[in-house]
């Protein structure tokens, strides 16, 4: 099962419309938002996903301050799930946390209580690996502060699974 993941999308709308598009290519099952969407209506962005058999979750960035009105609006496609998530897909222990605090993400990466890590705040890509943890950051899907829109595409049917399961995606301009 694949995965497309994006953070730091900062209502960068067409952006976002892209980041979509290679997911829906790319088959993905489920779509994770790292936070700092910023605005509700970045929904519309996302609206192709809308109908899909396509899981989306999302948690808060630390620029995301209209929270009940992303929960409100996005819940048609996207569910908002608080500051840290934590799910299991493919039998894949996965922690979803901004990074806002780096304490905070360097204990949950230190925990080895997770398969996979996802991430942003930082704006830059990460992918790398301590112990069995797997870190992604997918980078900026807005583009703004590095001038580098990217997105990232995991697999988690890959063995072993491990930085190679993880594709980042430049998003074109």
């Amino acid at each position: 099962m694949k995965i497309g993941v994006l953070s730091d999308s900062h209502d960068h709308m067409e952006n976002i419309r892209k980041a979509v598009d290679i997911f829906l290519e790319q088959k993905v099952k489920k779509v994770v938002h790292c936070g700092d969407i910023i605005a509700p209506f970045m929904v519309r962005a996302m609206s192709e996903l809308k109908g899909k058999a396509i899981e989306v979750i999302g948690v808060y960035g630390n620029n995301d301050g209209e929270r009940l009105g992303l929960y409100k609006i996005l819940g048609e496609i996207m569910k908002m799930k608080g500051d840290f998530h934590e799910v299991t897909w493919n039998e894949k222990d996965i922690a979803v946390y901004h990074g806002t605090d780096n304490r905070i993400l360097d204990s949950v990466i230190k925990s080895q209580k997770y398969d996979l890590v996802l991430c942003g705040h930082t704006h830059q890509v990460r992918n790398e690996q301590q112990g069995k943890t797997v870190i992604c950051n997918p980078g900026e899907t807005c583009g703004y502060l590095f001038g580098k829109a990217t997105c990232a595409v995991v697999d988690l049917t890959s063995e072993p699974f491990d930085t190679n399961s993880i594709k980042i995606f430049e998003i074109p301009k």
